[in-house]
C-alpha cells in the first residue's frame, strides 16, 4: 500500500459513497474500486461491506480508520516540523501540568526555553491527572508534569523532587498548631478533594494517608485545581490536604498545619511518551 491509497480510503470512509469519493479524488470509479480491493487483499481484512444501495464500514474498516487518521496527522506533523527546521523555525513545546507544579518548576522551564529557543512557542496548560494522560496518549501535549500520578506503560517518568503535605483549614478553625496530634482528630470533618477518577494516584496517597490515621475522609466537595480547594476551604466548607508547593503564595483566611513526620510524601513527577523519549531528551534534560 501506499500513501495516497490510504488517503483515498479516508475519503471513501468520510463518503461511503464510491462514485462521490472518485469525482473527489478525481479518478474514475472502478479504478477506485480496484484500490480498495486491494487495500483489503494486502491487509487481510474487509473495510466495507458493500450493497447495491450502501457502503458501510466493517468493524476491522472502523479501527483502521481511526489508526490511518492518527498515522496521517502524525506525518502531516513530521512534515511541518521538518520544514520549520529548514526554514530556521523552532515549532512549539506543550507541557500540561497540576496547580503545584506551576508554583515550582513550570515557570524555572519556560524561562529557560525561552532563553535556549527564543522563537520556540511554549504552551502551558492545567488540568487534572487523568485529563494529563489522555492528552499525552493522544499526542495532544509533549510532556506532563503531576503529583503521584499513576502512569500507563507506555509512558516513561522521572521524579523531580519530593515535599511534604500540608493540611488546610479554614482560618476560624478551633483545631490550633499546638492542638494538633495527628490526623486522627480529624475524622468527623468534612474534607475537599479531586475526584477519585481524575486525580489519577494523586488522590489515592491522600486516602492512604488518612487510612493510616485510621479513618476514610467524608468528602463534601470536589475540586480538580489547588486554587478552587484552597478557596473552598477558606469559605468554610471543608477541610483539605495539598503539597505544600500547592499554598505558596497563597494569601487566604487559611491555616497551615506541614505534615513532616509522615511518611508519604508529594512526589512531582516529569512523564512523556517513551518512544519519543528521543525527541524530547532536550526538553526533559532542562527540567
Amino acid at each position: 500500500m501506499d500513501l495516497q491509497q490510504i488517503k483515498n480510503f479516508l475519503i471513501l470512509c468520510d463518503t461511503l459513497n464510491f462514485r462521490k469519493a472518485a469525482e473527489q479524488i478525481n479518478i474514475v470509479q472502478p479504478a477506485l474500486s480496484r484500490q480498495i480491493q486491494l487495500l483489503e487483499t494486502e491487509i487481510g481484512a474487509v473495510l466495507f461491506n458493500r450493497s447495491s444501495r450502501s457502503v458501510r464500514l466493517t468493524e476491522a474498516g472502523i479501527f483502521f480508520q481511526k489508526e490511518a487518521e492518527r498515522i496521517i496527522q502524525d506525518l502531516n506533523k513530521t512534515i511541518t516540523k521538518a520544514a520549520q527546521i529548514h526554514n530556521g523555525e523552532a515549532g512549539e513545546v506543550r507541557v500540561t501540568h497540576a496547580s503545584s507544579a506551576m508554583n515550582t518548576v513550570v515557570p524555572s522551564f519556560l524561562v529557560k526555553v525561552k532563553q535556549k529557543w527564543p522563537d520556540l512557542k511554549t504552551i502551558a496548560q492545567e488540568t487534572s491527572n487523568a485529563q494529563q494522560i489522555e492528552m499525552l496518549l493522544a499526542r495532544k501535549t509533549d510532556l506532563g508534569v503531576a503529583p503521584n500520578i499513576m502512569l500507563p506503560p507506555e509512558v516513561n517518568s522521572k521524579v523531580l523532587y519530593r515535599e511534604n503535605f500540608v493540611l488546610i483549614l479554614p482560618g476560624d478553625h478551633p483545631l490550633s498548631q499546638k492542638g494538633f496530634a495527628d490526623l486522627s482528630v480529624l475524622k468527623n470533618e468534612t474534607f475537599i478533594l479531586p475526584q477519585l477518577s481524575t486525580g489519577v494516584g494523586y488522590v489515592e496517597a491522600i486516602l492512604q494517608i488518612c487510612q493510616d490515621f485510621g479513618f476514610k475522609p467524608k468528602v463534601a466537595h470536589e475540586s480538580a485545581h489547588s486554587i478552587g480547594v484552597l478557596r473552598l476551604v477558606e469559605a468554610g466548607l471543608g477541610i483539605s490536604i495539598e503539597p505544600i508547593s500547592s499554598v505558596r503564595g497563597a494569601n487566604m483566611n487559611i491555616k497551615l498545619t506541614e505534615l513532616k513526620n509522615i511518611p508519604h510524601k508529594a512526589s512531582m513527577i516529569l512523564f512523556w511518551l517513551r518512544e519519543r523519549e528521543e525527541e524530547l531528551s532536550r526538553f526533559i534534560e532542562i527540567f
